[in-house]
């Protein structure tokens, strides 16, 4: 029996204590588990990067970047490559020294960054627009302070010659915080493959980068 997946979900014959081998099929059972299997790492939605490397931060072996001690800046190094054209980014955990936004920057790049959105403050309904025109990087991409660093943003080809888009939702934790939606892209064709956010002020300690690709 072919996997139906995704198109369906599969109903697999499973044997009891007194099956004999040929019924159901132990072989048969094996090739049809196999192709399920198979079929769920070709359609399943976001799959763990592991990075190559990161620069004031250590890399797990299941793909996990800690950020180190009060640091200015964190690389992270082999994040995007040609297995998946699109990337999500989650910042998590730690502290900051102060209460910075997070800025991010591709490779080596420190120009032709565009990005605009929307900012409200809690308690209020007032909306201001915001916006980076031929920039040194994405800014508000998130948010640090001494109770934790958050930020999550999508990234779109950042490997593929082609211009880089990004995509960006921030909850600032503090009480007199904020809520910001945003987008933009990189005005240039060059393949990326590693990233690097960097506080207004301050420092970071601590905190977890997970990187995830989006299944073509």
């Amino acid at each position: 029996m072919a996997s139906g997946f995704p198109g369906s979900i599969d109903n697999f014959t499973d044997p009891t204590s007194t099956s004999a081998l040929n019924s159901p099929s132990h072989s048969g059972q094996h090739a049809d588990l196999n192709d399920a299997v198979e079929k769920i790492e070709t359609y399943m939605g976001l799959v763990k990067v592991i990075p190559t490397g990161a620069t004031n931060g250590t890399v797990a072996a299941n793909g996990t970047v800690t950020i180190g001690n009060a640091v200015s800046s964190v690389t992270v190094s082999g994040a995007f490559s040609s297995l998946y054209d699109n990337y999500k980014v989650i910042i998590n955990g730690g502290a900051a020294s102060s209460s910075p936004a997070l800025s991010l920057t591709l490779g080596a790049t420190a120009t032709g960054y565009y990005i605009s959105g929307l900012f409200v403050q809690f308690g209020t309904t007032a909306v201001t627009g915001l916006n980076v025109s031929n920039g040194a990087a994405w800014t508000n991409m998130g948010r640090a302070a001494a109770n934790g660093i958050s930020a999550a943003f999508d990234v779109f080809d950042p490997f593929t010659a082609r211009r880089t888009g990004v995509t960006t939702q921030t909850t600032d934790y503090l009480t007199n915080g904020f809520f910001i939606s945003q987008g933009g892209f990189l005005d240039n064709a060059t393949s990326y493959t590693a990233f690097t956010i960097t506080p207004a002020s301050g420092t970071l300690t601590g905190g977890f980068i997970r990187v995830y690709g989006y299944r073509n």
